[in-house]
């Protein structure tokens, strides 16, 4: 079974706690069981003959069992708990990784947002039902295991009685647990569809305050009503199962009562022997119920697995092939296509871009512009043609070996919710004070060195304490850091004002005269230093030439 599997091989590294924990579940089951015994002793020997040394000794080995009942309680409750805290950490660093190091591929066509929530809230689904699963699923066992022979030993004939109930557990179970699994991965999915939507609008809450709320609310109203539509199901067969199981238990019970009051009448048994069945009986029921819905609990996690293996297996980029340290003589795209579901982004492109050249490229939007330089970091695989590297096939590099040599800067600016200086430092981790500090002042990032903080700023989530200048200036000043063999400046200064743009642009120009830089700008002035101008349309290098060449 997928979910069992799964389970396992987390919870192999932590053996030991589990062990131990399993070791609580028999210590606390065991002391349950013994309690049993004592209910006959007390009616018969305590109540009915009023023997007070009795009493006495009832009393006390119920005060050891209580103790060692609570030391199996403890052991079970906080070394498994404990195992799981470090499965979920384990699992979250794994996924986690798994994201960073997928091939691009992956996330073609798919919803970012599904990803987010199998990544957090299919993990916290996870972590929920094993806490359920686990923390009693042992104890249940172990108790039910040991009342079953408990009730045989006491009476076999009233325990027959029970027996004849439990197919009705089986087909709860059954039909119960389908259901169950059926609405727990529909859960699961109308939480990344829930997720997915409120990331794009907080995301773009700027733009959004624009838009009728009327009609976003609307939209949200019917995610959120299927989702509760969802989880009342789910939790309403969780009852109904419960409820069946109890309701056979009543059955069951009734039967028990009724014949062991006959043969208490006819001197067969004695009341203390009833009651003391009847006593472990109520545990039974109530561990076999608990057992049951922790059983339930594994089926529901299947989906749960299914969804989070999901990530596990998204395919990774291979770190293998020939390791990339500079550009000796040029790039060379030979008849480089690439398709992507049906449609051509780049179709049969051929150019020569020799090492140290200032490359402008233009074209109207949607011209192929972006996933042409695209291709040089390897974001796409799957072209056809070839791309030449120093006369070396450009997937026969080890990729990061190659993307360690180029830096981009894009229109959208990634930072994150930290420091300038942290934010500089994911391009070159060892970067000196010093150094960091001349990379944003060849970007002219001047408001850092106006802020209080300085390099210690924190720029808020996706960089909301800044402008979209200033993100663009963080950008920079990371290619000033990195200082790589190859830069790509895609619509990277497209947010600054017209003479911050001359003052970097110069600067980049000076700074890597002797590296290659590809430039895609609308602005012609940003490419008029430029050695050649490429012109793209509709996926086609339709000319080339300088700036006079092609009349821009």
């Amino acid at each position: 079974m997928l979910a069992v599997k799964f389970i396992y091989q987390r919870f192999k590294p932590y053996r030991l706690l589990l062990l131990f924990s399993l070791v609580g579940s028999v210590v606390e089951a065991a002391s349950i069981s013994g309690l049993t015994f004592i209910v006959k002793d007390v009616v018969d020997k305590v109540f009915i003959a009023k023997d007070l040394e009795k009493l006495k000794f009832v009393v006390f080995l119920v005060l050891g069992l209580a103790v060692l009942k609570q030391v199996g309680f403890i052991l079970k409750e906080y070394l498994f708990p404990l195992a799981l805290a470090k499965v979920s950490r384990n699992l979250r660093e794994e996924i986690f990784n798994k994201i960073v190091n997928s091939d691009f591929s992956a996330f073609i066509g798919k919803k970012y947002g599904d990803i987010i929530s199998r990544a957090t809230n299919d993990v916290e689904a996870f972590r929920n039902s094993m806490i359920f699963i686990g923390i009693d699923f042992f104890t249940q066992t172990f108790t039910v295991i040991a009342m079953v022979f408990v009730l045989i030993y006491m009476d076999w004939k009233l325990f027959v009685i029970f027996l004849v109930v439990t197919p009705l557990f089986a087909l709860s179970f059954n039909y119960f647990g389908e259901k169950r699994k059926k609405y727990s991965k529909r859960v699961q999915e109308s939480a990344a569809e829930y997720t997915q939507f409120l990331s794009q609008v907080i995301s773009g809450i700027e733009t959004v305050k624009l838009f009728k709320k009327e009609f976003l609310i609307d939209i949200f109203q019917k995610i959120n009503d299927v989702f509760f539509r969802n989880q009342r199901k789910n939790a309403l067969y969780d009852v109904f199962f419960l409820s069946s199981i109890e309701l056979a238990s009543y059955f069951a019970a009734a039967g028990i009562i009724f014949y062991g009051g006959v043969r208490i009448v006819n001197g067969e048994i004695t009341t203390g022997s009833l009651f003391s069945f009847l006593s472990a009986l109520l545990i039974l029921v109530n561990s076999f119920q608990i057992l049951q819905r922790g059983l339930l609990q594994i089926k529901v996690i299947t989906p749960i697995v299914e969804r989070i293996q999901y990530i596990l297996n998204l395919p990774q980029e291979k770190e293998e092939g020939l390791r990339f340290s500079t550009l000796k003589e040029s790039i060379v795209y030979q008849n480089v296509s690439l398709s992507i579901e049906g449609k051509y982004l780049l179709k049969e492109v051929n150019v020569r871009i020799n090492k140290g050249e200032k490359v402008g490229i233009v074209g109207h939007t949607g011209s192929g512009k972006s996933t042409f330089v695209k291709l040089l970091y390897g974001i796409y695989k799957n072209y056809e043609g070839k791309i030449l590297l120093d006369y070396t096939e450009l997937r026969e590099y080890s990729i990061s070996s190659l993307r360690d040599k180029i830096a981009v800067i894009s229109q959208d600016v990634f930072v994150f919710n930290d420091t300038v200086e942290n934010n500089l430092r994911i391009v070159k981790p060892d970067a000196s004070e010093e150094e960091i500090v001349q990379a944003l002042k060849r970007a002219k990032a001047d408001f850092v060195f106006k802020h209080k903080e300085g390099i210690k700023m924190v720029v808020g989530e996706r960089g909301s304490n800044l402008s979209g200048g200033e993100r663009q200036r963080l950008a920079i000043a990371r290619i000033f850091l990195k200082n790589p063999e190859i830069v790509i400046i895609d619509e990277g200064t497209s947010a600054l004002d017209t003479e911050t743009e001359k003052y970097v642009m110069e600067e980049i120009y000076a700074y890597f005269a002797d590296k290659t830089v590809l430039i895609i700008a609308h602005r012609l002035k940003t490419l008029e230093r430029c050695d050649k101008i490429l012109f793209f349309e509709n996926g086609r290098l339709v000319k080339e030439g300088t700036v006079k060449d092609l009349n821009l």
